[in-house]
């Protein structure tokens, strides 16, 4: 081949140089357009700080404090900035007997509606965080269906639903409502009425899916510790712990749940009638007589007017007594094979309540299309007691039955925890830890925290959060290494008793702008394999 001339090389060389510039720019640009092509839920952080007068807010006023919101946290390609909103689920008091429908559950619906309607005109996501009223809170159903029947309220070990120096001719406001599966006639309705919620919440969904994110509950769901530990806070008990629930349903759900796993055929506990070798009562070292309940074996309803005229709660002789009969222990004794079995079922029927809430809200599809919440977009929301401010075996575990495993509903959701470091002034006593992360990051593909705090002031020294940028860009990175999808600080609010806690004018608030710009840039993506 001849040689080329050397005008014609460099002629050649331009052109191949001027190909492979225009190649790598168009490359630039393409990555570029990526870049800063807004993100969707699937690739993107969800930050919403939780804004507790979100519904209660004039509409001028949610206007404006989405426009602060947007500036005060900053944007970024792949994390999305909105708001959460607490949505009390109001079941009316209606008959047991009665079907509900969506009148009754009205103001509920409208609430769902105005949630997602501000949010839209005020141009950004919304989480919804979903309480029932029957543990937390209130809601009309629950003092009436104690009044109705006793046994559908959470009980404490000597039989009182509430401390016996609180109980009045009325239902107690600290009377919670039992989780056991045995509850028919009011699991049916409690059903019923999320799966009313689970629908509309699906319709708006559906609708708008560029505002409604993602929705969690039923929030903070656990068992009574109101005669242990006062509002949650301060120990009013001393060193022993007063346990629910011994409600007679639970009760009876607890010896089917043994009973059938390891003793089915077994005529009695002392007797071996499926001859494995095994019985009861030499497995747990009782003496009970028969399977039948001890107590209220076969009562029926109990009105709460019957229930009070009962000087002794669990009473020792007559009808409602069987002396040898099945019980769950009353004392406790940690160590006991009973005791032990009996601890983990408390857990259980936390666990079972979370997962059926998830059941009803994602498997009612919106009137009239073929959609529903999907299990990617909802969440548990569940304390971790188990690390608690750094307390892995604490009395708010023992009361509670909510360790962090009770938060882990997939593949029927994700996983989803409230985590609050306190603050003394000085030290910080952490539930939010890698530990809790890790747990909660290989439990699901997505999982968050929804409600947030990093320092909440807690202690007579202290007066304020702390002021450290520094500490909260290190907990808010330990937190992201194990990739959270959404994130809800708590609290962004203007009410006075949650001044030490608010996001705005804060370090917390400087902190989280800065997370989302340096996290932002980059698509969000799970840990997890499942």
């Amino acid at each position: 081949m001849p040689a080329m001339p050397s005008r014609q090389r460099v002629i050649s060389f331009v052109a191949l140089l001027l190909s492979a510039t225009a190649i790598l720019t168009q490359q630039a640009a393409s990555q570029q357009s990526v870049q800063a092509r807004p993100g969707v839920y699937e690739d993107s952080l969800i930050v919403s700080p939780h804004y507790v007068e979100f519904v209660s807010d004039t509409d001028e006023r949610f206007v404006r404090q989405a426009s602060e919101l947007k500036r005060r946290m900053g944007s970024a390609p792949h994390v999305l900035v909105g708001f959460a909103a607490s949505l009390p689920i109001r079941i009316p008091a209606v008959d047991l007997g009665q079907k509900l429908t969506e009148k009754h559950m009205a103001p509920t619906l409208q609430s769902i509606d105005r949630i997602v309607e501000r949010a839209r005109k005020g141009g950004v996501v919304v989480h919804i965080t979903l309480t029932s009223g029957f543990f937390h809170d209130m809601n009309e159903l629950r003092p009436a269906a104690i009044l109705q029947d006793v046994r559908n309220a959470q009980w404490y070990a000597d039989g009182w639903i509430t401390d016996p120096s609180a109980m009045t001719a009325t239902v107690p406001s600290t009377a919670w409502i039992t989780p056991s599966r045995y509850a028919k006639p009011l699991r049916a309705r409690m059903e019923e009425a999320i799966r009313i919620v689970g629908s509309r919440l699906a319709l708006r969904m559906a609708e708008h899916p560029e505002t409604l994110m993602t929705i969690s509950g039923d929030g903070e769901v656990e068992l009574n510790f109101e005669r242990s530990i006062s509002g949650g806070e301060r120990v009013v008990s001393g060193s022993k712990p007063v346990l629910a629930d011994y409600s007679p349903f639970m009760v009876e759900e607890f010896r089917d749940w043994i009973q059938h796993s390891r003793y089915e055929g077994d005529k009695s506990p002392s007797t071996d009638d499926n001859r494995d070798g095994r019985t009861f009562n030499r497995d747990f070292k009782t003496s009970f007589i028969t399977w039948k309940l001890r107590y209220f074996d076969s009562s029926g309803p109990i009105p709460f007017s019957n229930y009070l005229k009962m000087s002794i709660k669990l009473p020792n002789s007559g009808p409602l007594v069987i002396q040898g009969g099945f019980d769950a222990p009353r004392v406790p004794s940690p160590g006991d094979p009973l005791w032990e079995q009996w601890m983990k079922f408390r857990e259980l029927t936390i666990s079972n309540y979370e997962r059926d809430f998830a059941t009803w809200i994602t498997s009612s599809p919106a009137p009239g299309r073929n959609f529903r919440v999907p299990a990617s977009h909802f969440y548990s929301h569940q304390i971790p007691a188990d690390f608690l401010f750094e307390q892995k075996d604490g009395l708010g575990l023992k009361t509670s039955a909510s360790p962090a495993s009770t938060a882990i509903i997939f593949p029927l959701g994700s996983s989803g925890v409230t985590v609050f470091n306190t603050f003394d002034g000085r030290v910080h006593r952490k539930t939010g830890t890698p530990a809790l992360f890790e747990l909660l990051s290989r439990s699901s593909p997505n999982w968050g925290i929804f409600e947030y705090n990093p320092s909440m002031p807690s202690g007579s020294a202290a007066t304020s959060p702390s002021k450290d940028l520094t500490y909260y860009l290190q907990e808010l990175r330990t937190l992201y290494a194990w990739r959270p999808h959404v994130i809800v600080p708590f609290a962004w609010s203007d009410i006075p008793a949650h001044k030490s806690m608010n996001v705005q004018n804060s370090t917390f608030e400087t902190a989280l702008n800065r997370f989302i710009a340096e996290v932002g840039k980059t698509p969000w993506k799970p840990l997890s394999s499942k």
